[in-house]
């Protein structure tokens, strides 16, 4: 079972190949890389490795939200290398992948930003439960400062795959944890797994990064 992963929603672009239950390539573009040389790293990657584009089974991808040209970029690669080879599809929330990283037992909230300058963002709240990330609110956007005062998160820890440029609360800052030092492709990999066993696949023909979606309600 061969899986290629790709996460391209922020500044840190990165690819993977797992065989069955390993990662065997987990590779990270040097921070002058941009994600419109993606496919030519991976075949570098897939050469030197000796690994076959037609063993690719499945092709799992970070489907945002995020960078608009990243998550643009990470969905045509995808679905070209569906279309040419037959792969099945899976689409992972990088909120989910944000979250996952780390497996903390405190509620977590992850976040992404929208609009910087305003500081909204994106975000999702969850927990770890027997070993398993769980979602505990719908996906949503909104301003920092309504997070904050919303009472849900008061003792949550935020989590963000970037560190931001802009100045925030203390309140803020004593909360908030940098996971971009991890790695997306394992926490990827682990909810891909999970989706494998479900059948959670997509269809190619109709998928978008998840930005350009209504967000939907958890049930």
């Amino acid at each position: 079972m061969g899986i290629l992963l790709i996460e391209s929603s922020s500044k840190k672009i990165e690819f993977g190949y797992a065989i069955n239950s390993k990662v065997i390539l987990n590779e990270v573009l040097n921070e002058n890389e941009n994600a419109d040389t993606l496919t030519f790293f991976i075949k570098e990657a897939f050469r030197k490795n000796d690994v076959k584009f037609n063993d690719i089974e499945f092709v799992s991808l970070s489907n945002g939200p995020g960078s608009f040209t990243g998550l643009r970029v990470g969905s045509a690669i995808a679905k070209g290398i569906r279309f040419a080879i037959g792969s099945k599809l899976i689409e992972v929330s990088t909120l989910d992948i944000i979250a996952n990283k780390l497996k903390s037992q405190r509620k977590t909230v992850s976040l992404i930003f929208s609009n910087p300058r305003a500081h909204e963002f994106y975000f999702c709240e969850y927990i770890f439960e027997s070993g398993k990330l769980k979602r505990l609110s719908d996906y949503k956007i909104e301003l920092l400062e309504n997070i904050l005062e919303n009472i849900t998160y008061r003792d949550s820890l935020f989590f963000m795959n970037e560190s931001p440029d802009v100045i925030y609360s203390q309140e803020f800052k004593d909360k908030l944890v940098d996971v971009s030092e991890f790695s997306n492709i394992l926490s990827q990999f682990e909810l891909t797994k999970d989706m494998i066993l479900s059948n959670e696949f997509k269809d190619y023909r109709i998928s978008k990064p998840f930005y350009m979606k209504e967000f939907v309600p958890k049930i």
